[in-house]
């Protein structure tokens, strides 16, 4: 079971959700996770990790009828630990036979919390039998460190939007739009340069909400003398305590990082910041109406409203070309991408530094499979196509690219 931890006392990575068993005490090994090796998560991350090993210690309740994972782990109970994970990992791959739900992230996380936890109770002087208790985690390890419990049916492709819905988007947002949705002017102001850094910066939805006030930088190029602007994505230095709920996060310490902002979008942000922002008791970037900073869930609340409102033709292509109902903060991110990487490898880039260029602007881990999935969205996505950094350039560049291909 979930519950929130709050108290302005406690340091930032001890508060938040946590989880607790039936008579509301807070699982031992779990809590420990979450103080050892999830603080370096992000808190979107760290909680579907979270839910993750909280499905295997009711999987071992069910099967063992006592909530006992943490004694089998405090005890480095191998043998149990053995049958209790080859019943969920029966019990995963079952579940995704009978509902087509695949398993493996599940299954994952909650071995590498076993394998992890007892590594650290190993690591306790004098245990008996220590030596046959290593060669009992090696064998363990080998039996389930690879194994999956679902296969996926194809490599998965993350593509742009089509331009007709980027268009319409556009459209809809535009502060004066008589088809803008949010008819206050503020709200109007706020979302329209927030949805530019989601599409054109890549931001992802939890970096948007952390922006400082300050986040826009400005220095003089030394190789032209002229005025350059960029961002700072990162945490908010001056906000210690997060009063939202779900608070956003940086998703890896690599995702902070500085990328080149265009003159238009930071007159956007100005024009919101110095004209429809009012005074707030806060230094985010964004805020509600209620003078708070402007939550993840309303972030998603914008875009829901924005996908009822989409043209009839815009829905067309949504589904025509994505399979899709509605748009997402993060589709902006995917369609950002494709596009990036559209401009460096037409700029004469080789892949190799494309890819490597890709990943320091959008802030991906050295080990991350995203590049590559975008590089096949390169090649097989029919609207990939180069943006000029100019805010209302890209339409017609993306129709340019799908008459080429028709």
């Amino acid at each position: 079971m979930r519950i929130h931890l709050r108290e302005d006392l406690l340091p930032p990575s001890l508060s938040g959700p946590i989880r607790v068993d039936s008579y509301g005490l807070p699982r031992y090994w779990l809590t420990a996770w979450v103080a050892l090796d999830g603080a370096g998560k992000s808190l979107s991350t760290q909680q579907r990790w979270q839910a993750s090993i909280e499905k295997f210690y009711l999987a071992v309740e069910r099967r063992l009828g006592s909530d006992c994972l943490d004694s089998l782990l405090a005890d480095a109970d191998l043998k149990r630990l053995a049958t209790v994970l080859e019943g969920y990992f029966v019990e995963l791959r079952n579940r995704g036979l009978d509902e087509g739900a695949g398993g493996n992230q599940a299954w994952r996380e909650a071995y590498q919390f076993v394998r992890t936890t007892l590594e650290r109770v190993l690591q306790t002087p004098n245990i008996p039998g220590m030596d046959a208790l290593h060669e009992r985690l090696n064998k363990l390890d080998k039996l389930y460190s690879d194994i999956k419990p679902s296969y996926k049916a194809g490599t998965k492709t993350l593509r742009a939007l089509p331009s007709a819905v980027v268009e319409d988007l556009d459209e809809l947002l535009y502060p004066s739009s008589r088809r803008n949705p949010f008819r206050s002017e503020d709200i109007a102001y706020r979302n329209f340069p927030l949805y530019k850094l989601l599409l054109h910066e890549g931001l992802r939805r939890s970096e948007g909400g952390i922006l400082a006030l300050d986040a826009i930088k400005e220095g003089i190029d030394p190789r032209t003398g002229e005025v350059r602007f960029w961002i700072n994505v990162s945490e908010n230095p001056y906000e210690p305590h997060d009063p939202r709920y779900a608070r956003p996060g940086m998703k890896t310490p690599l995702s902070t990082r500085q990328i080149p902002i265009s003159d238009e979008l930071v007159s956007l942000i100005e024009l919101y910041t110095e004209n429809y922002r009012d005074h707030q008791s806060h230094s985010f970037l964004f805020a509600s109406q209620k003078k708070k900073p402007l939550s993840l869930p309303m972030i998603n609340l914008i875009f829901a409203k924005l996908s009822e409102r989409l043209s009839v033709a815009a829905k067309k292509a949504l589904w025509d070309f994505r399979r899709k109902e509605s748009v997402t903060p993060h589709d902006l991110r995917h369609t950002c991408a494709v596009v990036r990487l559209t401009e460096f490898l037409d700029a004469g880039e080789s892949m190799d530094v494309a890819l490597a260029k890709l990943r320091a602007f959008f802030g991906w881990t050295t080990d991350s499979e995203m590049p590559r999935h975008y590089s096949r969205a390169y090649f097989e996505d029919r609207l990939a196509t180069v943006w000029d950094r100019r805010l209302d350039a890209h339409i017609d560049q993306l129709r340019a690219l799908e008459s080429r291909a028709e």
